[in-house]
């Protein structure tokens, strides 16, 4: 272990307090729109690599204390950003609670940016380890040809909708004539803004099956408010909507270079793992692990869960 790190050893301090060696600044895209970055050097130049950290819609870099932990631990350096629109960036949507889309290309542009950013203090190769929206938001990126990032996984990442409880084709309907009719920044059906957790609920079921790193969450919006964010907007589901059939395209998903591994649960209730599995032959040289338990939020999920995602995904990163 580096004799600067002293890990923690107290498994709810590690969920409930950013490391020591996290530094939090607020950095300005191309439009001057202030980003929340959480920077974490590594602790040994020649130990580990240095990870972007890429998100999921509606989580903030706190959700994320237990794994800069582990980083910290193992010598890996990281850098975790708010999505505009999310966490402590600047909120885009009519309320700060309303979940609206900024447009699925300016999130592309800021992604740019951050790699940009991660990759000049990273001190070596710039690898990626990215969620849901932000997994989604990555392959589009890595598509583009123009990244830094050396290798990536990807859990659980969007590339289809379960768009529960509409299904998909209604949802895909009803959200492009809400946007038609001036209505994109209401909160969808049954939407509404951000509520406490509570166990046995639908939620809790299809992030994660651990109820204590699923009160997380709720832990840390009690303590600082302004971290919470609503359902998505009509908007933001017809964004997603475009921006998958754009990924998926003839061509795209084949210009994608970049070793990948797709890590996903068996039954995934938010996204589509089917259409995960159907993607990944598309990139030359991607891999796919099958969780055979577990929810949505992998890295949330029970010890033994965890464990496995975690590890497959720092041996294929290093």
């Amino acid at each position: 272990m580096m004799a600067d790190h002293v890990p923690e050893t107290d498994p709810w301090q590690r969920r409930h307090r950013l490391p020591d060696a996290a530094v939090q600044s607020f950095q300005f895209m191309a439009d001057d729109w202030p980003i929340r970055v959480v920077h974490m050097p590594r602790p040994v130049a020649d130990v580990g690599r240095h990870v972007l950290l890429i998100t999921g819609r509606a989580d903030f870099v706190e959700k994320y204390a237990e794994l800069l932990h582990n980083l910290a631990d193992a010598g890996w350096g990281a850098t975790i950003f708010d999505w505009r629109g999310q966490g402590l960036s600047r909120r885009v949507g009519k309320t700060p609670q309303h979940g609206a889309s900024p447009g699925f290309g300016l999130w592309l542009r800021d992604l740019a940016s951050m790699v940009d950013w991660a990759q000049a203090r990273a001190e070596g190769p710039l690898v990626a380890m990215a969620h849901s929206m932000g997994g989604h938001l990555l392959l589009r990126h890595l598509a583009a040809g123009n990244s830094h990032i050396a290798r990536a996984v990807l859990l659980a990442p969007m590339i289809g909708l379960r768009a529960k409880p509409l299904g998909v084709g209604i949802a895909r309907r009803i959200a492009a004539l809400q946007v038609v009719r001036g209505k994109g920044g209401d909160y969808v059906l049954g939407g509404g803004p951000w509520q406490p957790g509570r166990p046995g609920e639908d939620r809790q079921r299809w992030l994660t099956s651990d109820l204590e790193r699923f009160h997380d969450e709720s832990w840390w919006i009690g303590t600082y408010p302004s971290l919470a964010l609503g359902s998505v907007t009509w908007g933001w589901l017809d964004d997603a909507f475009a921006s998958i059939d754009a990924l998926l395209r003839p061509g795209v998903p084949e210009a994608i270079t970049t070793p990948l591994l797709f890590q996903i649960p068996r039954e995934d209730e938010l996204v589509d793992s089917a259409a995960t599995r159907r993607l990944v032959p598309r990139i030359a040289g991607a891999e796919l692990l099958v969780h055979q338990g577990g929810a949505h939020e992998l890295l949330r999920e029970a010890d033994a869960i965890r464990s496995a995602v975690l590890a497959a995904a720092l041996a294929h990163l290093a």
